[in-house]
């Protein structure tokens, strides 16, 4: 049986990358996952068809891949905003929600990648998308319970601001002239109607 030759060190992470790059600009474009389509991925990679099968086994699979990705982004975006103020657990909170809206703002088609409703077929490895998804939300757990102490349950609370967060990002673009306060205010609103016993 005629097996294929092996890639040269390196290339085949470098189509994988290329494949996710493609996928995730035209996503981000058409924020809608059915528009999406192998031909258009490969196309814009400057690759065949076929050569997506050899990192995933369909659609649904590199939609997923991109979705995690996005979310890593996210993360990273939020991750970088808490570490800037470290040892404040309240401005930490704050900056993370500064730097959630800032990312929706900035990369508006990640971000509409991330919440768009998509049920992969039976079988298909949904779990890395959603494990990325929940480790984002745990940074909010995180650091709700550094504002609110050991002896409180920070996930209701957490939920409550994600919430409110996502609906800040996604009202900004369906009512551009309403007078909404600045995202810095927004946020300082959100984490006093939340955490009210702050400092």
């Amino acid at each position: 049986m005629a097996t294929r030759p092996r890639s040269p060190r390196g290339e085949g992470e470098r189509l994988r990358i290329a494949l996710l790059d493609a996928a995730t600009e035209l996503l981000g474009e058409s924020r809608d996952v059915d528009h999406l389509s192998v031909r258009a991925v490969t196309a814009r990679a400057g690759v065949s068809p076929t050569a997506l099968y050899l990192h995933f086994t369909d659609k649904d699979e590199l939609t997923l891949a991109v979705k995690a990705r996005c979310f890593e982004a996210l993360g990273q975006a939020m991750r970088a905003a808490e570490a800037e103020h470290e040892g404040d657990p309240f401005e930490q909170l704050r900056a993370m929600g500064r730097a959630y809206l800032r990312f929706a703002k900035r990369q508006p088609g990640q971000y509409a990648i991330l919440f768009q409703t998509h049920v992969p077929k039976a079988g298909s490895p949904a779990r890395e998308s959603h494990g990325k998804g929940d480790e984002v939300f745990g940074l909010v757990v995180a650091a709700v319970a550094r504002c609110m102490g050991d002896d409180k349950d920070p996930f209701d609370v957490a939920r409550v601001l994600w919430m409110a967060l996502h609906g800040r990002a996604t009202v900004r673009s369906a009512m551009p002239d309403f007078p909404f306060p600045t995202d810095r205010r927004y946020v300082d609103l959100l984490c006093e109607l939340c955490l009210p016993g702050e400092e």
